[in-house]
Formats: structure tokens, C-alpha cells, sequence
């Protein structure tokens, strides 16, 4: 690795970052949340103990300026948080909830799907001036890193089957198609999805 590179956990200040990668990783977002958007991922992931939370975030620097940030869990976070995450988007959306509340519930269906002993890769994403490097890979290694220290068997992520950059390294890192699903975001707008696994036991 080279020593000017170095990885390190989040920290709530690190809010406008994680918004500006998150989105980088998964832009439907903005289709769903609109304006509120930054004011949703701001909310929760300054808040502890929900799937969104600076709790869950590693970040790459370069010199000292944060260059990527990989979101991921296990099962057992995603089973004890998952209410409380729901409860977050309420307290901050209000009675706006309702207008995508489906569309939510569709997508928590579709998305992490998750086993006992899974971990989760929930986003990964790197800025447009730091690719090409290796930090999503180093990211994907420490993610791969922590799930081995607490026995967890598989990796588990999705990814939008046009982001081929993402299926290539992926692959190059052991990881498999095992599905192939679309998920609707709205009338004229559909997603399609890999669902990608790496064993690792």
C-alpha cells in the first residue's frame, strides 16, 4: 500500500463527504428524496445505530483529503437497525415519507438480502479524480478484513448492472453473479441490479 494512503473510521463532521460519495454510489437517491436528499443522509448518518450511520463508514485519504468511503455491516447491524433506520427517515421527512413510503418498501425487499453470517456492502464509491489507484480495492479488502474478524461466512452487495467498472473489480476480487433483478423507482424509471457473493469460508 502505498504509505501516503490510509484508512480511517468516520466521524459525524464527516457529513458533507459522506453525502457527496454516497451519492456518487447510488444517484437514484435524488429521484426519491429530491431536495431533501442531503438533508436525509445528513440526518442519519450523524445519528449512532442505524444502517446509515458515520458508525458504519470507513474513509480512504490521499495526503490527508478523503478520496472514497465504503458503507457495510453485518446481518446482526442490519437486523437491530433496520427499525430505527426507518424511524430516522420518518423523523426527518415527516408526512413526506408517505409520498415514496412504497417505493421504499419495495427497494428494502429487493436490496440486502441478507443471511446469518452475511456481511454487507451496502456503497462504495471513490471520487472521480482518485480512481484508478487502487483505494476502491483497498476499501473492499479492509470491508472483507473486518467481516472475517467476527466470523462472517459470505459478502454480499448489489450493484447496477450498468456499472461495469464496479462488476470488473468485483470479479477481480472473487465476487459472483447470483441474480439478476429490477426494481422500480417509478412509472418511467426502473434499476436493474446484480446481486454479487464472495464466499469466504
Amino acid at each position: 500500500m502505498d504509505p501516503s494512503f490510509s484508512l480511517r473510521q468516520a466521524q459525524p463532521e464527516d457529513g458533507p463527504d459522506f453525502s457527496e460519495l454516497f451519492l456518487i454510489s447510488a444517484p437514484f437517491f435524488v429521484e426519491l428524496f429530491k431536495d431533501d436528499t442531503k438533508r436525509v443522509l445528513k440526518n442519519l448518518f450523524v445519528s449512532p445505530r442505524n444502517l446509515f450511520s458515520f458508525q458504519h463508514v470507513c474513509f480512504a485519504e490521499i495526503d490527508g483529503q478523503i478520496a472514497g468511503m465504503i458503507l457495510s455491516y453485518s446481518w446482526e447491524t442490519h437486523r437491530k437497525e433496520y427499525l430505527r433506520t426507518g424511524h430516522l427517515f420518518f423523523r426527518v421527512l415527516g408526512f413526506k415519507m408517505l409520498r415514496i413510503f412504497r417505493v421504499l418498501l419495495r427497494l428494502n425487499a429487493e436490496l440486502c438480502k441478507l443471511a446469518e453470517s452475511d456481511y454487507y456492502i451496502s456503497n462504495l464509491a471513490v471520487y472521480p479524480r482518485f480512481r484508478g489507484i487502487g483505494i476502491g480495492r483497498l476499501l473492499m479488502e479492509k470491508a472483507e478484513e473486518d467481516a472475517k474478524k467476527i466470523g462472517s461466512r459470505r459478502l454480499v452487495l448489489e450493484v447496477e448492472e450498468s456499472n461495469t467498472i464496479a462488476l470488473s473489480l468485483y470479479r477481480k476480487l472473487g465476487f459472483e453473479v447470483v441474480e439478476k433483478f429490477q426494481t422500480k423507482l417509478s412509472k418511467d424509471h426502473s434499476l436493474n441490479f446484480c446481486r454479487m457473493i464472495k464466499p469466504l469460508v
